[in-house]
């Protein structure tokens, strides 16, 4: 990719412009005050996928009807650089693209770079924050609305949490102004979001994401620490500390954005009519060390109440192998129907294996656990999606990981019966990933 090949370039040589005097430093570290509160600091994040998929019903691959496949995706990469300019001045710049494989028609080499990231904010104490830009920090109403990627316990974030936002390219990264800080134990966040427009012009008895020119997104997220405060600087929290922190949050957050969806009148023809989003959210998460020798647990639980309008669904599917020639409830590929008018519940445990007595043998075993139900206006019974899998991590911290997951998903009918779509099967998607990160 010569775009990312160009900012690698340009990265390295302003590393190395700034740093010439402070090799004792951190490599990816650059202090531009002697005390170290001035400082820019570089990332770097790619994850790579082998994958095995049962399709849904219908899905294509390439011209042909497939019942499963296998493909090589990237599945994140993230190149980036933040950090304090001034006393009161943060910046983050983040570059990156999602879901490369060999359904580009064009080839992969050729996928943008994109801007994920960039804001500035201004810190006039730790109980205000002020900033704006493209950014996360309006992004939804639970954690994982806006996500480590570096750091998940899972093999991916439950991404419905993004996806309920309505209008986000990136799911969790949108245009907006917003304020954040901490009042002793409580920390708060609060934006006002310009959505991207919708173009899709289908209307139809069931609600769909309107095209018209979007209001105005109001969201918030109220969180109380118990134990140990987590950091506030930077909008995407993790998923797991590996023992290096005892956290316990209590969440609760909101969105709201008027006429965000519309509909036909079935009683008045020609006529349109519109709905409220109005999304709440409410979640658990503690992480803590077990014992003396480093051995943790993870767990975290979290409910949505989203209201978009009559039997809105919205399929996740991250990232998608296939296309249909038609539309269900499903969507294509390994989507499944996980956002929607209803409730929506989710939770994950891992557990983190204790070091080994034996110093050589760094490598460390996370297992893990999650799944999601969602109960949803639109559906007969509730979409239940599970996961079973486990990180390695090879140095026994963050950095080089491989993780293996199996993902089992519900399947619905593709025509509503008694106006509600009906299960009638299970299919499921295994994945292997080698993550490296700094």
């Amino acid at each position: 990719m010569p775009q990312i090949k160009n900012l690698l370039i340009l990265l390295i040589i302003i590393f190395n412009t700034i740093n010439a005097n402070a090799q004792e430093k951190p490599f990816n570290v650059v202090n531009i005050s002697p005390d170290g509160s001035k400082y820019i600091r570089f990332g770097m994040n790619l994850q790579v996928w082998g994958r095995y998929s049962e399709l849904n019903p219908g899905s294509k691959v390439g011209t042909t009807q497939v019942d499963d496949t296998y493909d090589v995706v990237i599945r994140r990469l993230r190149l980036q650089a933040l950090g304090m300019i001034s006393d009161n001045i943060f910046f983050h710049l983040q570059f990156g693209q999602n879901n490369i494989n060999f359904t580009q028609n064009s080839g992969p080499s050729n996928a943008p770079l994109s801007v994920m990231d960039a804001l500035g904010e201004y810190h006039f104490s730790d109980k205000l924050h002020i900033g704006g830009g493209l950014t996360g920090w309006g992004a939804g109403t639970t954690r994982y609305s806006a996500n480590s990627s570096a750091t998940h316990l899972s093999l991916d974030t439950p991404m419905y949490q993004q996806f309920i936002n309505t209008s986000s390219t990136f799911g969790n990264r949108n245009l907006s102004i917003y304020a954040k800080g901490y009042l002793d134990k409580l920390s708060y966040r609060v934006a006002v979001t310009n959505p991207y427009r919708n173009t899709n012009t289908v209307i139809s008895p069931t609600s769909t994401i309107s095209p018209e020119t979007p209001r105005a997104q109001f969201s918030g997220i109220l969180t109380y620490h118990f134990l140990e405060n987590e950091q506030n600087l930077e909008a995407y929290n993790r998923g797991t500390y590996l023992g290096t922190k005892k956290v316990f949050n209590i969440g609760l957050g909101y969105m709201t954005q008027a006429n965000a969806t519309w509909r036909s009148d079935v009683d008045v023809p020609g006529s349109v009519l519109h709905d409220d989003m109005k999304i709440l959210g409410l979640d658990v998460f503690y992480d803590s060390p077990i014992g003396g020798n480093g051995a943790a647990i993870t767990a975290y639980a979290s409910y949505n109440n989203a209201q978009y309008g009559k039997d809105y669904t919205q399929f996740v599917a991250t990232p998608n192998p296939a296309i249909t020639d038609f539309s269900t409830v499903n969507g294509s590929g390994t989507g499944f129907a996980g956002v929607g008018t209803g409730n929506i519940y989710y939770a994950q445990l891992g557990y983190f294996f204790p070091k080994s007595d034996n110093a050589e043998k760094k490598g460390r075993l996370q297992p893990f656990v999650a799944t999601q139900i969602a109960d949803l206006e639109a559906l007969n019974t509730p979409m239940a999606m599970y996961e079973i899998g486990a990180n390695y991590y090879t140095t026994g911290t963050f950095g080089p990981k491989f993780s293996l997951n199996y993902q089992s998903r519900s399947v619905y009918g593709q025509t509503a019966v008694n106006s509600k779509f009906r299960q009638e099967d299970r299919l499921g998607m295994v994945v292997l990933q080698c993550q490296v990160s700094f």
